[in-house]
């Protein structure tokens, strides 16, 4: 016979096995991401970058038009950003220039044979070329020199640059264009080449023009001439007629020449052509003291945070603080590998990604701490608890990350610009956040409850619980006449019963769905005067949606950021965006201010000038254009909207529809609230600012899908209910709510610190999250439930239990028993 004892010690050992996993992990990514400062990719508002102002060349006597422009500036933001979140800016400056800010980036020439080609595309005829110098030296071959360097340690010769020959337009006929591309990829040459080529799928016109030529050279084995802006790429001699329209073009390409042509080709001609004016290093937007201080403070806020928790929780709090720990090295390792591809930088709407999976992380710990605790006081020994208390736990986070996970996958594939980099960082986040809970935390709790946790009760604070386990062993007859009382229909005294046990749990249920009409009047109230607000006084958007002013200047000398910063302020521009500069070994600054009116920014700009001794000479104003165009801002809207309509087809297929509809209310009114709150104290509405409201759109999804789960898990238990469904979603409501209060605690202290005395530049952002954490985990209280419970208690299920029991609140005590109602 198989011994008895065997499943169990099969369970510690795979427990043991996960938590040697996960120092393996975390071994692994400390590797990734050491040293921190260089393996991991700042954005242009943390690190800066490098910042290039093309200009456009016009080819004939019609100007350059507006339209041409936004399309070029389009075009070039698509191929900049076509790795992934880089979070460049591009935007119009003046009426023929477009600026261009990459983060991190120093060589102009790499960012230049990306961004700044034309991409005219065009496949001809060798025969068709008119030029015989050009036609000769195209068919044998010298339409491309190389130079080389010899490495004297290996002899090994190396190509370093390449030099193409250029053709003139009108020079020979075209035979199909770029615009006949459908398709482009990427694959090697050939089988035993290390070069790479670029491969095209033509559409039907494009599949026809090239089948007739090429079965018309095929017998001369004639030549195709393949120009990219007016240089010959390659000129590959016909071998066999292509009639199913896959052309690959090779030319002794490297993997990221191949890529940066894709990149051009994937993305369109430009309009017009374009010569890069200046290129200059720029600073961080956010300014190092800012960075600075900022760090300091979250890292105060978040002592504290762990502190508390080692306060409240004692022993439970320190397997808090590891999980915290294991998950932060986890995202940090993944991010690190990220850069290290190049697909991603860090900005600031990305700290926000990751200040909200940070709070994730710690709701989900702290949702398994009270639901650990809940089971012994329900009953269960220490060691059944770790694993059913824990296992419930975990797929209550689960179905709240999933949820929040709908949501950032939205933004990533469907936004751009920097909620393109919320949304991934927000989604690593959540895979990092699952992970530690699978790896770590269950496994931890599992290991630890049989043996060390069941002899030192009161260090991992579980003391009460079991205390509260064993007083209800014998139930009290006072308790035993209340539930008797309540089966027959009438309405008693609760019991005193309740108050003589210690612990930090709720005692016997406050009665929050008693105040629903309270609430959710008050709610309507918010809602109407928040979008009266926003209509009567309007919201202050910042120069990243309306454009604006740009200001150089040059020769700064060693004036810091904060005291540009504080300048402009005296001189009516508070919300300049400033970064410092570094041309030709020259420091200085760009700021950008709202004020369209060069006459008015050439003003201040002299005003700042005199206040530190520059002259007129130092300085250069131009008009540019919003970062935020049109374009990026009806993609981020479109993701915002299919993103609620994904989170409610997951709530209705995991739960119900009807939790769908009111998570997303609860959400709007926070959303509301927020922008209500903006516009009535005048704050400016800048990408920090939408950084903040993408993170509490998460922390209000997570807040409401925590109870409804436990809703949902009553509903499921609640075969033969003496109560009312509005008397379930008010008990489920007090079940977590220890867990809401000291979850919304740990993410708003850091919050909080930052606000009060973080930098200026730092504070929209923490005024939006203090506001919406706050609105977060009201909303999930005191909108999302009583709604549903309206909602649902109509169904005739819950009608015939109201017609019962009545319409006041049942009410439970710590052990889930009846003991009144209210």
């Amino acid at each position: 016979k198989r011994p008895l004892n065997k499943r169990p010690d099969n369970a510690q050992r795979k427990n043991v096995w996960l938590i040697v996993v996960t120092a393996v992990l975390i071994i692994a990514s400390v590797a990734l991401f050491t040293p921190l400062d260089k393996k991991i990719n700042q954005g242009l508002d943390i690190r800066g970058g490098l910042s290039v102002v093309l200009t456009a060349k016009s080819t004939g006597d019609s100007p350059i038009s507006a339209e041409d422009m936004e399309k070029s500036r389009a075009i070039i933001e698509t191929r900049v950003n076509a790795l992934g979140a880089s979070e460049a800016v591009v935007q119009l400056q003046g009426n023929n220039q477009i600026l261009v800010q990459i983060p991190g980036l120093s060589d102009t020439e790499t960012a230049l044979a990306t961004i700044g080609k034309t991409g005219k595309l065009v496949f001809a005829r060798l025969d068709s070329f008119t030029d015989p110098e050009i036609r000769e030296k195209i068919e044998h071959g010298e339409y491309i020199e190389y130079e080389t360097v010899v490495d004297p340690a290996t002899g090994i010769t190396f190509i370093v640059s390449t030099k193409r020959l250029a053709v003139e337009e009108g020079t020979y006929e075209s035979l199909i264009t770029g615009s006949n591309i459908r398709r482009v990829s990427v694959g090697s040459a050939s089988e035993a080449s290390s070069y790479f080529a670029v491969n095209l799928e033509l559409d039907q016109a494009g599949t026809s023009a090239f089948r007739k030529a090429t079965e018309d050279l095929v017998s001369s084995h004639g030549q195709i001439v393949i120009i990219l802006d007016g240089y010959v790429e390659s000129a590959p001699a016909v071998q066999a007629a292509i009639t199913d329209g896959h052309v690959s073009i090779t030319g002794n390409y490297s993997l990221d020449e191949a890529k940066a042509f894709q990149t051009v080709l994937e993305s369109g001609s430009l309009p017009v052509s374009f010569e890069y004016a200046q290129s200059q290093v720029v600073g961080p937007t956010l300014g190092q003291d800012a960075l600075k201080s900022g760090v300091l403070v979250a890292l105060l806020g978040l002592a504290l945070v762990m502190l508390y928790l080692l306060f409240f929780y004692r022993g439970l709090g320190i397997l808090t603080a590891a999980a915290m720990g294991v998950f932060a090295v986890l995202y940090l390792g993944i991010l690190a590998f990220l850069s290290g591809l190049g697909l991603f930088s860090l900005s600031l709407a990305g700290v926000a990604g990751i200040v909200l999976t940070i709070g994730m992380a710690a709701d989900s710990s702290i949702l398994t701490m009270e639901r650990f605790r809940e089971e012994i006081r329900m009953g269960r020994s220490i060691k059944a608890a770790s694993v059913s208390g824990v296992r419930h736990a975990i797929w209550t986070s689960i179905d709240a990350d999933l949820v929040t996970l709908v949501s950032a996958l939205s933004l990533f594939f469907l936004a751009s610009a920097s909620v393109k980099g919320f949304g991934l960082t927000l989604a690593l986040g959540i895979f990092c956040d699952i992970a530690m809970m699978l790896l770590f935390k269950a496994p931890i709790i599992r290991l630890l409850a049989p043996r060390i946790m069941a002899k030192h009760p009161q260090f991992w604070d579980i003391s009460d619980s079991l205390a509260v386990a064993q007083t209800n062993n014998a139930v009290s007859p006072d308790v035993a006449a209340a539930q008797n009382a309540l089966l027959d229909d009438k309405e008693i005294e609760a019991s005193d019963e309740p108050k003589k046990i210690r612990g930090r749990f709720i005692k016997k249920d406050i009665n929050f769905m008693g105040y629903r009409r309270i609430f959710l009047t008050a709610a309507c109230v918010v809602v109407i005067g928040s979008v009266a607000v926003v209509g009567i006084k309007g919201l202050d958007f910042g120069i990243e949606f309306v454009g604006g002013s740009s200001v150089t200047f040059h020769g700064t000398g060693e004036v810091s950021t904060e005291e540009v910063r504080q300048a402009f302020t005296e001189f009516g521009e508070p919300n300049a965006v400033i970064q410092t500069t570094e041309a030709e070994g020259e420091i200085g600054f760009l700021v950008r201010t709202t004020t369209t009116d060069v006459t008015s920014a050439t003003s201040v700009a002299n005003k700042v000038a005199d206040k530190f001794g520059w002259t007129t000479d130092n300085f250069e104003v131009t008009t540019i254009g919003p970062d935020w165009g049109s374009s990026v801002i009806s993609a981020s809207l479109i993701a915002f909207l299919v993103s609620l309509v994904l989170i409610i087809i997951y709530i209705a297929i995991r739960f119900e529809y009807k939790m769908g509809v009111m998570a997303v209310v609860a959400l709007l009114h926070d959303l509301v609230l927020v922008m209500g709150i903006y516009a009535l104290v005048g704050r400016e509405v800048n990408p920090n600012t939408i950084a903040a409201l993408l993170t509490i759109l998460g922390y209000s999804l997570y807040d409401t899908v925590v109870v409804f789960h436990r809703i949902a898990d009553n509903m499921k238990q609640a075969q033969n209910p003496k109560f009312t469904f509005m008397s379930m979603a008010n008990h489920s409501i007090n079940q977590v709510f220890i867990r809401s209060i000291n979850t919304t605690l740990t993410s708003l202290i850091p919050v909080l610190f930052m606000l009060l005395f973080g930098s200026a530049t730092l504070q929209d952002f923490a005024f939006a999250m203090v506001i919406g954490l706050i609105a977060g985990t009201y909303s999930s209280i005191a909108i999302a439930t009583p709604l549903f419970a309206l909602w649902k208690g109509r169904e005739e299920k819950y009608k015939k239990l109201t017609a019962k029991f009545g319409t006041k609140i049942t009410r439970f005590n710590h052990n889930d028993e009846i003991i009144g109602q209210m």
